[in-house]
């Protein structure tokens, strides 16, 4: 099923509206942002997709991750984040 999903790259001016599937993992929605956010930003460094402040597993498919259609998630260059890792 279509899952659209406002992502937010950083170092972006503005969030784009990213169509996903449930069952696509973590690391494929990221590399849509990385290529669509591509000729603002930078995307080569390593990054990680943050979720209601939770950093994700990128192996984990979006239904494991709980997204739901039109929720925002982010694409953060890891800086040690503070953030829990891989829960939910």
């Amino acid at each position: 099923m279509p899952l659209p999903l406002y992502g937010f790259m950083e170092g972006d001016t503005i969030g784009l509206l990213i169509v996903a599937d449930e069952q696509e993992s973590v690391r494929s929605l990221a590399g849509k942002l990385r290529d669509a956010a591509g000729l603002r930003v930078d995307g080569s460094c390593h990054t990680d997709v943050v979720y209601r402040g939770i950093v994700l597993d990128p192996d984990s498919t979006l239904a494991q991750a709980d997204f739901k259609p039109l929720q925002r998630f982010d694409l953060r260059r890891n800086h040690g984040l503070s953030e829990s890792r891989y829960s939910r």
